[in-house]
């Protein structure tokens, strides 16, 4: 297998030496060392002595003294006064610092709002309906993040987010609003598990013990979003007209994978153990609200069969599925960017300019369309698909893919992630079945149009 078979394939085009790619952002070819100030000093020092000798340098200095020293003593004095300056700027003023603390210049970093696991970046896709449940889950997910900064943490401030959260949980009225009358029991369930977990948290942060503090505040974050999702209607949003035709998952879909090895042999190993095992069974995801035209093509092709018994071709970078199973069908490039309220469509994300996506690719597990050979710009394969082996180490400076905007992610690998990187090239698809979001489908194969 060539090494390049994820650009060649996955992406359609060839990959870029990192060196062209730094001369293209870097403007490397257009820098000139200018000459060396110490150059520049010697030569005027050797002019002015030489007119001084002369006498006939018009300006007045001691004997042995130039006139640019005097000026470079000026500047000298003038720099120190202006750092003593900012150093004073810098002390306490009435109670507050005149710059940010650490911790505060961490979590403005634009970096701070990519998710870094499949269970952050499907929670915050989830549309905003009950504020005063997203406000509980944004305070959650800033003490998830302050559990991250080394050494001192914050911990007054995270005892802050969780009392707050606290004191809104135990308001029935604000929390339970948007719930349908027939999920009253289910939502009640997870308003009480969030109550309970919090109390948990708060007992964890006085211990200031992190381990449990983290492990506890992701069981509120899983209940928070599962409470959202009841609430949730269905898209926040309309699709252009000119996509109406195409389906559409109005929500989260979950496809489950069977695949086996073509010699049949056992040769997955599961994390709850119990020796190998003859199949490998991944559980993917459909983010519906923030691809809906991606995922519904997917979760149709899946309940046309049109994967079950596809082999995989797998490589360092991904696993690519479906390779020319339905030749010259495409669809629309589908992107939500942070901060907007509907996907773009036909356009990658530039990322380098601060676009970054709801769905990020940067993330292990993580499935989109891949972008076939023969696919106009701004569109994708309709039936290859691909999930993305991400790795920190060979990803940018940020921690994020150099592929990241010019992919449409629509879903993620939520169970069996630990089998992706046991499966080879060769190995089948036995099964492929749409288990839940059949209710959130536009166009079922079958019915009328």
């Amino acid at each position: 297998m060539p090494a390049n078979l994820h650009h060649q394939d996955l992406a359609g085009r060839s990959a870029t030496p990192h060196i062209a790619h730094c001369q293209r952002h870097c403007n490397i070819s257009q820098w000139k060392p200018s000459r060396p100030q110490h150059h520049r000093r010697r030569a005027l020092r050797r002019h002015c002595c030489a007119e001084q000798q002369s006498n006939a340098c018009s300006v007045s200095h001691k004997p042995g003294y130039c006139w640019f020293q005097q000026i470079a003593q000026q500047s000298q004095q003038a720099a120190a006064a202006c750092l003593a300056a900012l150093q004073l700027s810098m002390l306490p003023v009435a109670g507050d610092l005149a710059s940010p603390p650490p911790s505060s210049a961490l979590l403005t970093s634009p970096n701070a709002q990519i998710p870094r696991s499949v269970d952050a970046a499907l929670r915050r896709s989830i549309p905003a309906f009950n504020r005063d449940v997203k406000d509980v889950q944004n305070r959650m997910e800033d003490v998830s993040f302050k559990l991250r900064i080394p050494q001192r943490k914050p911990w007054q401030g995270m005892a802050e987010n969780v009392q707050a959260s606290l004191v809104l949980a135990q308001q029935p009225d604000k929390m339970m609003y948007g719930v349908p009358e027939e999920r009253q029991q289910e939502a009640q369930r997870y308003l009480k598990a969030v109550q309970d977990g919090l109390k948990k948290v708060q007992g964890a942060i006085d211990l200031k013990d992190s381990d449990r503090t983290s492990i506890r505040t992701t069981d509120v974050l899983r209940n928070v979003a599962e409470l959202e999702l009841i609430q949730a209607p269905n898209l926040s949003f309309i699709p252009p007209k000119n996509y109406s035709s195409l389906p559409q998952l109005k929500g989260r879909g979950v496809v489950e994978l069977i695949i086996e090895k073509s010699d049949g042999s056992s040769a997955f190993v599961v994390n709850e153990g119990g020796g190998p095992q003859p199949q490998a069974h991944l559980t993917m995801v459909l983010e519906g609200y923030s691809a809906p035209v991606t995922a519904g093509n997917f979760a149709t092709n899946v309940l046309q069969k049109l994967y079950v018994g596809q082999t995989l071709t797998v490589d360092y970078t991904g696993v690519l599925v479906g390779k020319g199973t339905v030749s010259g069908k495409q669809i629309p490039l589908e992107i939500m960017s942070l901060g907007d309220f509907e996907p773009i469509y036909g356009s990658p994300l530039n990322v380098q300019a601060g676009e970054l996506p709801v769905l990020p690719m940067s993330i292990y597990g993580s499935v989109a369309m891949a972008h076939a050979p023969d696919a106009d710009e701004g569109f994708a394969a309709a039936d290859e698909f691909f999930i993305y082996k991400y790795d920190r180490a060979s990803s940018g400076l940020a921690g994020l893919s150099f592929d990241e905007g010019n992919f449409g992610v629509f879903a993620y690998i939520a169970k069996g992630a630990e089998l992706i990187p046991q499966l080879t090239s060769g190995d089948v698809i036995v099964s492929a079945e749409l288990v839940s979001g059949h209710n959130k489908l536009t166009k079922l194969p079958g019915s009328a149009a």
